[in-house]
């Protein structure tokens, strides 16, 4: 009772002292010879409160010309807040606190609680004063459904935010984080990427180098080098934007689309992304290129390309392919032939490409037009070529002289690269240039006819047949203008 009363007189004395001096209170008090008068002995029931803090332990060496103790067993100190969720709860076996700096180094079975944030480590200093605290040897956060792993971490109760460093992990149901720097906000649960991270779940993978996740909505935007990935699918780009729930990813700037299966890539500015559907479009420098094994690539340019999945079962088996749609000033490129149209529709099920609205087609030095081409390859080389309505093909003879062949419909065949056949169905009209031996132009032949087929060895002329009433005329070379050696329609 004597060191008691003495106890509740230095408690109540203290009141009046300076917030840097600590208060305290215990059902025992001692000091010995060894330690000397400065130092007390507190035991049972320890309480220390210092400003608005209050710190309790089964015992304590309490230094009080410097305001400092150590405190051992079921330490426990309650930080509080205006509002009272806002409270901070830290607990530990020992407890080194420093009243001059508000400092405290908490060991041992550390956890700290603020509203449904809960932090498990073995060493943990907090700066009560500024309400941060700091563990360096490895701590364990759970908040909601996120456990949140890391080698060191700052705290940051006033703001709600969290700073991981080095072996950062993030464990949810649905995916985990592993990054090398990483902020969490525990209030809005938003994740912050400050380094190199992965983000893996059973559906795809996410990389970046910067950015945020938003955990209550499932949302992100993830920065430099950043990359969403499935089994078969890739898209890149310098921002993604990437929607977890809906699958729904965009991207901006040096964006790119592969699909790996089916050996394609997308290119652009902008790209749009729907991962439960397959659909992806590209816009802004759009282009399309589908890899080939040989080298030669298939290059494709528009305003717009857009990509979706369709599937055909075959013998109980749904075989997976794509459809590419390219809409405004559409350009190929391609060894064997180069193209511009206003839309096309690229079926990569069976290999067929569908020209519309003014297409052109260029075949070695063969150019083709029609109101409606179709294109057939084989093994990525062009196979056919189907010209419908208007059909048109024209080759230079020389500078100012065209060979050129009319009808309402044609179908030209390909052999290594080059137009071997033209059948012409419909209105068939030739305008072809004759040349001898030396290559000296000795006639220009005319001819008209309801159907032809034609037949081309190295790109010249080989042999005809017409068909239904051929009529034809031979006219000397100079005697006629450029203009009348021109079929209507002709445009080169």
């Amino acid at each position: 009772m004597k060191y008691f009363s003495g106890i509740l007189f230095l408690f109540f004395s203290l009141i009046g002292f300076s917030q840097t001096k600590i208060d305290f209170d215990s059902k025992y008090l001692f000091t010995t010879e060894k330690l000397g008068p400065e130092i007390k002995i507190l035991t049972d029931s320890v309480v220390f409160k210092h400003g608005n803090s209050i710190m309790f332990c089964d015992s304590a060496l309490f230094d009080y010309k410097t305001n400092y103790f150590d405190a051992f067993g079921n330490v426990r100190i309650i930080k509080p807040s205006k509002d009272f969720k806002d409270t901070v709860f830290l607990y530990g076996d020992t407890l080194h606190y420093s009243g001059r700096d508000k400092y405290a180094k908490i060991r041992n079975h550390v956890i700290l609680k603020k509203d449904s944030l809960l932090l498990k480590t073995d060493s943990l200093d907090y700066d009560l004063g500024n309400n941060i605290g700091y563990y360096f040897n490895n701590g364990i956060t759970v908040n909601g459904e996120d456990t949140l792993k890391s080698v060191f971490g700052y705290y940051y109760a006033d703001d709600n935010e969290f700073f991981f460093k080095k072996n950062v992990k993030v464990i949810n149901p649905r995916f985990k984080i592993l990054s090398d720097t990483l902020m969490h906000n525990t209030e809005t649960k938003i994740t912050y990427f400050i380094g190199p991270t992965d983000i893996i779940s059973d559906s795809n993978f996410i990389y970046c180098e910067n950015g945020w996740y938003d955990h209550n909505n499932n949302i992100s935007q993830f920065n430099k080098n950043a990359y969403l990935k499935n089994k078969e699918q890739k898209l890149q780009g310098d921002s993604l934007y990437y929607n977890r729930n809906t699958g729904i990813g965009k991207a901006f700037k040096n964006v790119t689309f592969t699909d790996s299966i089916q050996k394609v890539l997308l290119k652009g500015n902008y790209g749009f992304y729907n991962e439960k559907t397959g659909y992806a479009l590209m816009t802004d420098s759009a282009q399309f290129i589908q890899v080939a094994e040989n080298n030669d690539s298939l290059f494709m340019h528009a305003d717009t390309l857009q990509s979706y999945k369709d599937s055909v079962t075959v013998n109980d088996t749904a075989q997976v392919y794509r459809i590419i749609l390219a809409f405004h000033h559409v350009k190929t490129y391609k060894t064997d032939f180069q193209s511009k149209c206003d839309s096309l529709v690229y079926n990569l099920r069976d290999s067929v490409i569908e020209m519309h609205h003014n297409p052109v087609m260029w075949s070695d030095s063969n150019q083709l037009s029609a109101d409606y081409i179709e294109i057939q390859t084989y093994k990525n080389e062009v196979d056919e070529i189907d010209m419908i309505n208007n059909a048109f093909i024209i080759s230079q003879s020389d500078s100012i002289r065209f060979n050129q062949i009319f009808g309402d419909n044609m179908f030209a065949y390909i052999d290594n690269k080059k137009i071997s056949e033209v059948d012409v169905i419909g209105n068939g009209k030739s305008v072809y240039f004759i040349r001898d031996d030396n290559d000296k132009l000795i006639g220009v032949n005319f001819i008209e006819c309801d159907s032809m087929d034609i037949y081309l060895k190295n790109n010249k002329l080989d042999k005809i047949w017409f068909y239904t009433k051929p009529k034809g005329k031979i006219n000397p070379p100079l005697t006629l203008s450029k203009s009348e050696t021109l079929l209507n329609g002709f445009k080169w």
